[in-house]
């Protein structure tokens, strides 16, 4: 290129130099400045990467891809006072909102930089992560700052992962028995195959209290499901009535029973304690304070049961268009002592000339299978991303 007086302009290759090092520049600043953080996890393999976001030329991290790869507990939200709490190692984490402050267990954290609201999403400083965690956890937390990595525990797998399944009464025990058929031989053929829907479509382990038709003491069916760290303990039955003409299907969970209905399938569903236990005296020792004790301990998993119960009945009702006889409550000695969410599914009346009918059939089974699936289903979705 030639200049206005017919000479060369040497300062050209000059500002296209001084351009490209100031591209180069800006791309080691970008590069050097928006870097992940690795999360890794002690005594585990396990590694995981967050993607920073670049706001207000400072990194910022999302909180919800935070709780994703913790798989910690929803974030709850508090308008009016300002905050937003999470819980991390099962720990209460509270950030405040627009502001440099987050604080547990009575610690204060100032990470100097604010938490940002950005499209009903959180985001928080890099500094969260280098200062305020160690801060809140100096004996589970470090961070290196040579490799960007933040190193914690690995948190408690709090997913639905385990399911136990109680098929009803067995072997001496054939539980409420029908015109041509019994209760203990329905319920094992409905749960084997629940078991299989349940493994399959869902991807959890499904155990069984009892395969085959043996008897097994009501104790130690609860006692099963604690064993095996059982997220859910579900009891399968059918009902029984002097009425012939009762009918439908109810879920039940643990409390006190209320009304006559629900006292008369307590006292029904209890009465093979007195039946094939050992009469009075087991019966007393069903009572006793252990037992008292036991309640008290399941009481944490009322409201998680209650959900249950309630999804469980809503996808049994449609389903198999069943009368509905609702969610109840009573005293069953096998949900007593069973220290997860537990429900037991009255699944109609085998006293009942039509339904003991439907109950005898492959179909009605696939029904009353498939709507137990999508009732899981519904209420492993919530709570696995709720924990």
């Amino acid at each position: 290129m030639r200049s206005l007086q017919g000479g060369t302009d040497k300062s050209v290759p000059y500002i296209e130099v001084t351009m490209l090092k100031y591209i180069l520049l800006t791309i080691i600043s970008l590069s050097t400045l928006l870097h992940s953080i690795t999360l890794e996890f002690r005594n585990t393999s396990d590694t995981a990467n967050l993607a920073p976001t670049q706001i207000n030329n400072m990194n910022y991290y999302s909180l919800n891809d935070l709780r994703y790869t913790l798989r910690t507990a929803n974030h709850i939200i508090d308008y009016e006072n300002n905050k937003v709490s999470f819980t991390f190692l099962d720990t209460s984490v509270i950030l405040y909102i627009n502001s440099f402050f987050a604080s547990s267990k009575g610690v204060l954290s100032n990470m100097s930089y604010p938490i940002i609201q950005r499209n009903n999403e959180f985001y928080l400083p890099e500094t969260f992560f280098i200062n305020t965690l160690t801060e809140f956890f100096p004996n589970q937390v470090s961070w290196n700052e040579a490799t960007n990595t933040l190193t914690t525990e690995r948190p408690s797998d709090r997913r639905i992962n385990r399911i136990v399944i109680d098929p009803g009464h067995g072997g001496r025990d054939p539980g409420a028995v029908g015109r041509r058929s019994q209760e203990k031989n329905i319920v094992l053929q409905i749960s084997q195959k629940l078991k299989t829907q349940l493994e399959k479509e869902l991807g959890v382990t499904v155990l069984l209290t009892r395969s085959r038709d043996v008897a097994v003491d009501i104790r130690d069916r609860p006692k099963f499901a604690n064993e095996n760290n059982a997220d859910l303990f579900i009891s399968i039955h059918t009902n029984a009535a002097r009425n012939r003409q009762a009918n439908g299907i109810e879920v039940f969970y643990l409390s006190t029973a209320r009304t006559n209905d629900e006292r008369a399938v307590e006292q029904l569903e209890n009465q093979v304690v007195y039946d094939f236990e050992g009469g009075a005296a087991a019966v007393r020792e069903y009572d006793d304070l252990a037992f008292i004790l036991a309640d008290l301990q399941q009481t944490q998993h009322l409201e998680e049961s209650s959900d249950l119960a309630i999804r469980l009945q809503t996808e049994l009702v449609r389903t198999t268009r069943a009368q509905d006889r609702g969610v109840k409550q009573a005293g069953f000695y096998v949900l007593r002592g069973a220290y997860m969410p537990s429900v037991l599914i009255e699944l109609g009346f085998i006293t009942n000339e039509r339904e003991e009918q439907r109950l005898g059939t492959a179909n009605y089974h696939d029904q009353i299978v498939s709507a137990i699936v999508e009732g899981l289903r519904s209420f492993k979705l919530k709570y696995d991303y709720l924990w």
